[in-house]
């Protein structure tokens, strides 16, 4: 497994109930949401994290190490999936993009849920100023973890 792997795996360690892993602090609440997907299915986050803790990754198709984050990303979602994990990827891209976002996510093949904020709401709750900004969120809503920006090297 790769180092983020690596990291995230005992990050979510704390998340998903694994004993003596996990730090005792106190954490930013994560605000609560209900977007479409690209199926047009709605996703609440706050159901979601009844059945796991949520890795949300914020990203658009203009930007490349978004994208190149979020495949280096599919072993680690293989792997931890089993134990709960979920990832959602955040497209922040214009409503006018829809159906081009829709597309490149059918291509990718990713198994994430690929939700679309296209009025930037959550974007803007959470203050994501830099893409790729990633948050692992526990079953508590406590946002645990933040990841902001990619250099190359970051996914090894």
């Amino acid at each position: 497994m790769k180092l983020t792997g690596f990291v995230l795996a005992v990050l979510l360690a704390g998340c998903l109930g694994f004993p003596g892993l996990a730090i005792a602090e106190d954490y930013e609440e994560a605000t609560d949401f209900t977007l479409v997907d690209v199926n047009g299915d709605e996703y609440t986050l706050f159901e979601m994290l009844e059945r796991g803790p949520v890795y949300m990754e914020c990203w658009d198709l203009p930007c490349v190490n978004c994208i190149v984050e979020l495949d280096a990303l599919m072993p680690v979602f293989e792997e931890l999936e089993p134990y709960g994990l979920q990832i959602i990827a955040l497209s922040v891209d214009k409503p006018a993009d829809e159906a081009k976002v829709k597309a490149f996510v059918i291509s990718k093949q990713w198994p994430y849920v690929c939700l679309l904020d296209q009025q930037q709401e959550v974007k803007s709750d959470y203050g994501i100023i830099i893409k790729p900004t990633a948050y692992i969120i526990n079953t508590d809503g406590e946002v645990v973890y933040t990841h902001i920006g990619y250099k190359k090297g970051d996914d090894e």
